[in-house]
């Protein structure tokens, strides 16, 4: 191979690499979007798992208040149904 045919070579090569090298940046930069997204996505989904056992927190708590209510007002009708039966 003559020096002319070896620059050439060179020259060739170099510009796959530049090509590779651009190719890799281009995947690169596309991964740290979808990265970003998903770390965004994340952060969406955590902040909606906070709300949602806020609610169901809030949730039990209604439903013990309901649970007293209800055993109280079987007691009375209970009560009031032993008296009838007492008379």
């Amino acid at each position: 191979m003559d020096m002319e045919g070896a620059i050439k070579q060179l020259q060739e090569t170099a510009i796959v690499m530049a090509g590779l090298q651009a190719r890799q940046a281009e995947v690169l930069k596309g991964h740290g979007e979808w990265l970003e997204q998903q770390q965004l996505a994340m952060a969406r989904h955590e902040a909606w798992l906070e709300q949602q056992q806020r609610a169901i927190a809030r949730h039990d708590v209604v439903m013990a208040e309901i649970d007293d209510k209800l055993n109280g007002l079987i007691a009375v009708v209970d009560d009031l149904v032993r008296h009838r039966k007492a008379e």
